[in-house]
Parts: C-alpha cells; structure tokens; sequence
C-alpha cells in the first residue's frame, strides 16, 4: 500500500479526532458553568422567549474559519433562528447568518444542535 491510498483515511480520522475535540471543549464548558438551585418552579414554560415565526428561507452560515454551508431558516424571532441543514456538520460556536431577501447579516451563538438542524442566539449589538 502506497502512502497516498491511505491519505483519505488519515485525513478523516484527523476530522473526528477535531470535531470530539470541540464536543469535549463544549461539554467542559457546560460543566464549568455553576449549577443553579430551585425547585420544581424551575420547570414552568418560559414567558421571557421572543415570538417565533415560521418561514422557510435560503440562507447561509458562514464560520470563523471562512467555511460556509447553505441552511433553510425554519422560524425566526428578534433574538434568535432555528435552521436546518442536509450536510452532516458541526457547527462551531459561533456563526454569521446571512439571508438575502430579508437582508439578515447577524452574528448568532450556537445554542443548541442535532443532526440537520440548530438553534442560533443572535448576538445583541
């Protein structure tokens, strides 16, 4: 086997070995932050949470790195986006959403992801 047949391979283990990476980093930061105590209170619905609205626009998320991938902006409120998308990423924690039509162009936090979909928090100006 010649060094190039198993360049692929590296390649993609050096991308998991990033992408856990960055997972660990999230999680020690989650389990950096102090606990909050409270009762069952705690559990009540949030009245705070801006209005969503549905849509179904074509944007784009653009990382710090330059990288950029196309998502569909599902709802939208003043504070924040859900979005979906076909590629099997990880979004880093920090992206610029940017939808034409509307002229959005806004920095959001990543607040929650799964696969195809995340939560972006937009980042108060």
């Amino acid at each position: 086997m010649h060094a190039r047949d198993d360049a692929p391979d590296t390649m993609t283990r050096q991308r998991k070995r990033e992408a856990s990476n960055r997972f660990a980093e999230r999680l020690r930061k989650v389990a950096a932050a102090p606990a909050t105590e409270g009762g069952h209170d705690d559990l009540a619905p949030r009245t705070d949470r801006a209005e969503r609205k549905p849509t179904f626009k074509a944007a784009t998320l653009t990382f710090i790195t330059g990288d950029r991938i196309e998502v569909i902006v599902k709802n939208l409120s003043v504070t924040g986006a859900r979005v979906e998308f076909m590629r099997n990423v990880l979004l880093p924690d920090r992206v610029l959403l940017s939808e034409q039509t509307t002229r959005l162009k806004v920095w959001a936090y990543v607040i929650w992801q799964e696969p195809g979909a995340a939560g972006l928090e937009f980042v108060a100006t």
